[in-house]
């Protein structure tokens, strides 16, 4: 079905970044592999779980999701900076590591300076906080 080929973006990724011997290709196929696991074990396409789960993968998939709802697309509007927060924290120690959940809370003011920096629509949703 097309959720389960949908999933194969992981390790397709992976196979097409290894072994390159170029360093930033061989830390992206291990972004590519690990960043839709979940700290609990419930992600995919392995299963992993906690420190199983490689740290570069661990750091994507909270940046992948606080991006993916701060950001307006196409199909949807962005979360208020509020609601993304407190869904993180909801998920901390589910879906993302506890640690790096309290070290993006605890640097938030920087993670917005560079999301903003980075930003494809120059705007951010920290203007709708409350």
């Amino acid at each position: 079905d097309e959720w389960e080929l949908m999933k194969t973006h992981a390790e397709r990724g992976h196979e097409i970044l290894k072994g390159s011997g170029m360093v930033l290709l061989d830390i992206g196929a291990i972004i590519a592999l690990t960043h839709h696991e979940k700290w609990d074990g419930s992600g995919y396409p392995a299963g992993r779980s906690r420190d199983e789960i490689h740290i570069y993968g661990r750091i994507t998939a909270l940046a992948d999701v606080f991006d993916a709802l701060g950001s307006e697309r196409c199909y949807k509007r962005a979360w208020p900076l509020n609601e993304v927060l407190a869904y993180i924290q909801d998920q901390s120690g589910s879906h993302f590591d506890p640690r790096l959940v309290s070290l993006m809370m605890e640097n938030l003011e920087q993670f917005l300076e560079i999301r903003a920096r980075y930003s494809e629509s120059g705007q951010v949703a920290s203007s709708q906080a409350g």
